[in-house]
């Protein structure tokens, strides 16, 4: 049996590439926000809604990942590498139909978007055309997590971690160069910032591919007929469209940065550099989620149903611990990591006191975040995705609402309506995964 510590040397062997991986894909976006903030408060509050909305379209058409981390992993444990070919072939045709069609679509109405996103005449004029570009390159983005859903479940976290690093590499590089017309490039401001992040993902897709498949499916038996299979797009398509769905439903941070923006456009804009930090501590609980996913899939996969519920304890205990270690940079240094984005002393002060407050709640918020990507990497989708809804919709928003509609709260009241989201969601996932019905899913 393994001892307790050979089970968290595991868990961080795991998730610590996945940490640098995924706080590199969030990295992208923060470097947008960082550099267009140099260009004002409106370039900033455009950016940081085109930005967000782009995030919600990633998570909503790139849910195919999770039904393929849960597929690959159940079919490690099972000692069934035949069938990585099959799986990586069908989920990444799903993500192409899927991703295609999306990126279409947005481009078409992205004007319509942006003016339900703000009602600011500057910000929606800046942000269009920078949410256009984006949306052009959604599909490869909506690929890459398709692919990193696969490497997670098989485990070879490196592959996503070396890709990711250098994609915002790239972006960084491509940011300075066509945002503030560097090189005998023309200054494209926005446009630039959006035009880079297309260019570094598309990128980012060719090494992906070329990595898995020199890596990963070189070596295995099955090739060339007999990919495509019906019974494993249903499958992914049934993992995933619950996490599809509540992907939608983050649509109502959307929403909460509106009620936001009807106070000011600098409480706006700070508090798009709120979620921009905030991101990384999320990643890191995410990161953490991923690798016990992973290993709880595993062990199910090989009938060890008792291995799996310690992974996912001990993973929600470490994920947490790390969440609160940055959390305490958040209540320390509230003033220090805002500064990064943002050269205006004056709006940074009014997201003082909603920062820090953010940074206590990050210990419990990693028990959540945690345990359900655990659940939803052994296939209990459906219940993440209703309790996700009854946080925002039922939880976070009527308090938000309340806040700035009924009786003219700052914006640090406003806030408190994500914090008590925060709480009810890890109280409702721990709940779950102690009550063990996830263990009997069948995959």
């Amino acid at each position: 049996m393994k001892t307790g510590s050979d089970m968290n040397r595991e868990i961080v062997r795991l998730a610590l590439p996945v940490i640098a991986g995924m706080i590199s894909h969030t990295t992208l976006n923060i470097v947008d926000t960082a550099m267009v903030g140099r260009l004002g408060d409106v370039s900033l509050a455009a950016v940081g809604l085109g930005s967000f909305f782009i995030l919600v379209a990633v998570l909503v058409f790139g849910a195919l990942n999770i039904g393929t981390q849960a597929l690959t992993s159940r079919r490690l444990g099972e000692n069934r590498p035949e069938e990585f070919p099959r799986i990586v072939a069908n989920s990444l045709l799903l993500a192409f139909a899927v991703g295609l069609t999306a990126s279409a679509a947005g481009y078409f109405f992205t004007p319509r978007i942006f003016s339900l996103l703000s009602g600011d005449p500057g910000i929606v004029a800046t942000g269009v055309p920078y949410l256009e570009i984006r949306f052009l390159g959604l599909f490869t983005m909506v690929m890459i997590f398709t692919l990193r859903g696969f490497v997670f479940g098989v485990a070879r976290v490196r592959i996503d971690m070396t890709v990711s690093i250098i994609v915002n590499l790239l972006n960084i590089l491509l940011n300075s160069v066509l945002i503030f017309g560097k090189l005998g490039f023309p200054r494209l401001e926005v446009r630039g910032a959006a035009i880079a992040s297309v260019i570094s993902t598309a990128i980012g897709l060719i090494l992906y591919l070329v990595l898995v498949y020199w890596r990963i499916l070189a070596g295995t038996a099955r090739r060339g007929a007999g990919l495509l299979s019906s019974e494993i797009i249903r499958t992914i398509v049934r993992i995933s469209a619950p996490r599809a769905v509540q992907s939608v439903s983050i649509v109502g941070f959307l929403v909460f940065l509106s009620f936001i923006g009807r106070i000011g456009v600098k409480e706006l804009a700070i508090s798009n550099i709120i979620f921009k930090a905030f991101n990384l501590s999320f990643m890191i609980g995410m990161s953490v989620g991923v690798a016990s996913a992973t290993l709880v899939g595993r062990s199910l996969g090989e009938g060890k149903r008792s291995l799996a519920a310690r992974y996912g304890w001990r993973s929600a205990v470490i994920g947490s611990v790390l969440m609160g270690i940055t959390g305490t940079l958040f209540m320390f240094f509230p003033r220090q990591i805002m500064g990064i984005f943002s050269d205006s002393p004056e709006t940074i002060e009014i997201g003082v006191n909603a920062f820090r407050l953010l940074g206590a709640f990050q210990l419990i918020d990693g028990v959540g975040i945690v345990l359900s990507r655990t659940l939803q990497g052994a296939g209990s989708t459906m219940y993440v995705m209703i309790c996700e809804m009854i946080c925002i919709w039922i939880v976070m928003i009527p308090f938000s609402w309340l806040a700035v509609e009924r009786y003219g709260g700052s914006m640090t009241v406003a806030w408190l309506g994500l914090y008590f989201y925060m709480i009810v969601f890890s109280l409702m996932m721990a709940w779950k995964f102690r009550e063990g019905g996830w263990k009997k899913i069948r995959i």
